[in-house]
């Protein structure tokens, strides 16, 4: 059985959490703080699903044990909030931060902050919104944005494989590409002008 922790309960990291935590051979914890804990402490990680509304199978933890090793950490807060995650899980001891944010930030300065090796940053392919603590959200249709990712290095290694396969089995999109600061910064190029003469 594969051990996950969610570290950030918004719309990403709570469907992140919804669909791996369908697959019995995955254990889903999600850390969640203030209101938004409060919210899953009292009725659960609540989700929409064909105009019906679901309790997905998770933890809901308000603590994340230093000691307990998760095969994935999937670091699912905001840009400006990356560092002080980072920083809160530099003493945890599983070996592997998946980053969902896009961020022009060097690599290096997050390994600096969270330990050398740890991170693999990625790039979520999903969108939506939580009204009444219920996720209403959906994953990007795989030819518009799959979620992707890379090791820093480039390296096709075992735990990036392994990444791949959690993704395919949950149903998510999924790409991994060699470089993924090159990509990071392409994907800036071409959505910021759309989202300007979107706006």
């Amino acid at each position: 059985v594969m051990r996950v922790l969610i570290f950030g309960a918004g719309v990403i990291g709570s469907l992140y959490a919804v669909l791996f935590s369908r697959n019995r051979n995955v254990d889903v914890d999600i850390y969640a703080r203030g209101s938004r804990l409060e919210v899953l402490r009292e009725t659960g990680l609540r989700y929409r699903d064909h105009d019906a509304v679901h309790t997905a199978n998770v933890r809901v933890i308000g603590r994340v044990d230093p000691d307990t090793v998760y095969d994935f950490v999937f670091v699912t807060v905001k840009e400006n909030q990356l560092h002080t995650a980072l920083s809160e899980l530099r003493e945890q001891v599983s070996p592997t931060l998946v980053t969902t944010v896009n961020s022009l930030d060097d690599y290096r300065t997050w390994e600096t902050i969270c330990g050398a090796g740890r991170i693999i940053p990625a790039f979520p392919g999903a969108g939506g919104s939580i009204e009444d603590g219920i996720l209403d959200a959906a994953l990007t249709p795989a030819f518009i944005q799959p979620t992707t990712f890379a090791e820093i290095t480039g390296e096709k290694t075992i735990r990036a494989k392994q990444l791949h396969r959690l993704f395919r089995d949950a149903k998510i999109p999924c790409r991994m590409v060699k470089d993924m600061h090159l990509w990071q910064l392409c994907h800036l190029a071409m959505v910021v002008p759309i989202a300007d003469a979107y706006y």
